[in-house]
């Protein structure tokens, strides 16, 4: 029988959950600055001289002198001993207690050190000696101060390097493996990082958790992320707060971002309060981890389809945390990097000031460019799901918004009242301005047994993520966004020898995304895997030989149009017997 893992529930606690929240949901405390201030529980007193801080995640009396964290205080006022503490808080906010044999879990310990080994070796690889890492680097603009800052490394062409150094430090294959800085095949241990740039991602109390590597040139994935392990939970770590926490503060707003390079370039520009979402859609725990410093967040996403996609669930999710969202789609350049590199500084603090809009209006922007009002049948529409927007918002916001928008459409304000009052839950208007946005796939302009074989492919990736590596040699196989997307995030977790878990990718995935995942786990059955795999891997041959008949075709149709003198007849006689051959065995692979 094991004993209950307190010191990993006590690590969760200390990461995730807010004081100001334990302590407010038992006593009633009002902000005083930074911290927060209340009389204290512990003593008789009039005038308030218990301080709370969240940024340091400790409260202090200057009147008696109590002193601690949200467990001691869970423990003094309750009267009950650490255990019952640590239970206490873990089920409130859903932490989850592991039985163990060992209470004191020394192979973090050894993840850690693992980690901050890989570290230092991938910027020793960078700063050190000439490489392309370091030119790709300095040529997107940062300097070498602000690599050494981040940390920021290279891994080189080598296929043991990193392997070979982490196991001369005594750190095992196992561990090695697990973190996903080594692979395995055929009882060989490799690199699983070669040839990227290396971006290590650091928690609040700056230990290296994880990295991201950014491959140089073509190849792929683009983006490689380190496994999520007892250490490193995406959904709970921001990239950059462990430099960005203490601007936030003094600023008392945060700047949200999607990539590590657009949170680099505004804090060597000299904005500092940015963090990005480590590469996943953003999560309620980031939002909660954001709040520890500042209620206030300006979500600072791509131009695109996506990242206007990213915003409108950033807000909703942001919101629900109880903080204030603005939203800045930068009008020069598709990301933060690219404006702060052409404008500088000032220029972005400028937009930020007179361009980005209050979460709600940023949504009715959006939602109004969906529909064209003129047409009385989508301006209905447009108003009913705007009804839905204001409909979940507080009293006071929803009086001003209704005030705001009967004005500024020409719509009566009763009318507009009574429009809200009907409407259904704003959950529903949530996705179908998601979707909209996102500009879903139409599948009638798509050939069916393409989608209908993207989708049987990714079923038999799940079914075995080792088919991955076949798979991967055809990336024309995934035809619609949600495929490629999912595609994308297979490669990024895959990991040797192990087998995905369609949970696993809740964080790395949007809603629709992961509807479009469990959709195909339900509806679409293999029966005998091998004979399907074998079949997708026929058509997928027999797609590349149809695209090669299609261009010989029409570069030998192309060449009737030229004047004979001009006609490479030896090039022609080849593509003709090219395209008999393919011919052939495309119809053999048809039988």
């Amino acid at each position: 029988m094991g004993s209950k893992n307190y010191s990993k529930a006590v690590e969760d606690i200390k990461s995730t959950v807010s004081i100001v929240d334990v302590i407010g949901s038992c006593i009633s405390i009002k902000r005083a600055g930074s911290n927060y201030k209340a009389c204290c529980p512990f003593h008789k007193e009039k005038t308030p001289s218990f301080i709370v801080s969240d940024t340091k995640n400790t409260y202090h009396c200057y009147g008696c002198g109590e002193h601690g964290d949200a467990i001691s205080f869970i423990e003094k006022y309750y009267n009950i001993d650490f255990p019952q503490a640590v239970e206490r808080i873990a089920a409130q906010y859903g932490i989850t207690i592991e039985e163990t044999k060992d209470v004191r879990d020394k192979k973090k310990d050894e993840y850690y050190n693992a980690n901050r080994l890989a570290a230092r070796y991938f910027f020793d690889c960078l700063s050190k000696t000439a490489n392309k890492g370091y030119t790709y680097m300095s040529g997107r603009g940062l300097s070498a101060k602000t690599m050494q800052y981040f940390g920021i490394g290279y891994s080189g062409d080598t296929w043991t390097g990193l392997t070979d150094h982490l196991l001369s430090n005594g750190i095992s294959k196992e561990t090695i493996i697990t973190l996903g800085l080594s692979a395995e095949k055929n009882g060989k241990v490799y690199d699983k990082f070669r040839s990227r740039v290396m971006f290590p991602i650091i928690d609040i109390r700056g230990k290296v958790i994880g990295f991201g590597g950014r491959i140089i040139g073509d190849g792929e994935p683009k983006y490689l992320n380190s496994p999520e392990s007892s250490i490193y939970l995406k959904k709970n770590n921001l990239y950059g707060i462990n430099r960005a926490k203490d601007a936030i503060l003094k600023n008392d707003y945060a700047i949200l971002v999607e990539g590590y390079m657009d949170c680099i370039s505004l804090f060597q520009s000299g904005i500092e309060n940015a963090v990005a979402s480590c590469g996943t859609a953003l999560t309620n725990e980031q939002a909660k981890l954001i709040k520890r410093y500042s209620k206030n967040v300006v979500l600072c996403y791509d131009s695109d389809k996506a990242g206007i996609a990213a915003a409108l669930r950033g807000i909703d999710i942001l919101r629900d945390a109880g903080m204030d969202v603005r939203v800045l789609n930068v009008d020069d350049g598709k990301d933060p990097d690219e404006y702060i590199k052409k404008h500088g500084k000032d220029s972005f603090l400028d937009l930020l000031d007179k361009k980005a809009l209050p979460g709600v209006e940023y949504k009715v922007k959006i939602l109004r460019n969906s529909y064209d009002l003129s047409d009385n049948t989508q301006g209905i529409r447009f108003f009913k799901e705007l009804a839905g927007i204001i409909r979940s918002l507080s009293p006071v916001e929803a009086d001003i918004y209704i005030q705001k928008y009967s004005k500024e459409f020409g719509i009566s304000e009763g009318a507009m009242r009574r429009e809200v009052e009907n409407a259904k839950p704003e959950n529903n208007s949530r996705v179908n301005l998601h979707q909209r946005v996102a500009d879903p796939e139409k599948p009638a302009k798509l050939n069916i047994r393409d989608v209908n074989l993207e989708r049987m492919i990714i079923r038999l990736i799940l079914f075995k993520s080792s088919n991955l590596e076949d798979f991967r040699k055809y990336p024309e196989a995934f035809v619609t966004e949600k495929g490629k997307t999912v595609f994308r995030v297979f490669e990024e977790n895959y990991i040797e020898g192990t087998e995905f878990d369609i949970k696993q990718f809740a964080d790395d995935l949007s809603e629709d995304e992961m509807y479009f995942l469990e959709q195909i786990m339900e509806k679409i059955q293999i029966g005998d895997d091998s004979r399907a795999f074998s079949d997708c891997m026929q058509r997928l041959e027999n797609n590349r030989k149809q695209k090669r008949i299609d261009e010989i075709n029409d570069i030998i149709q192309m060449s009737d149009a030229l004047p004979e003198e001009d006609i490479n007849q030896d090039l022609i006689n080849d593509l003709l017997k090219e395209l008999q051959s393919l011919q052939i065995n495309r119809n053999e692979g048809d039988k």
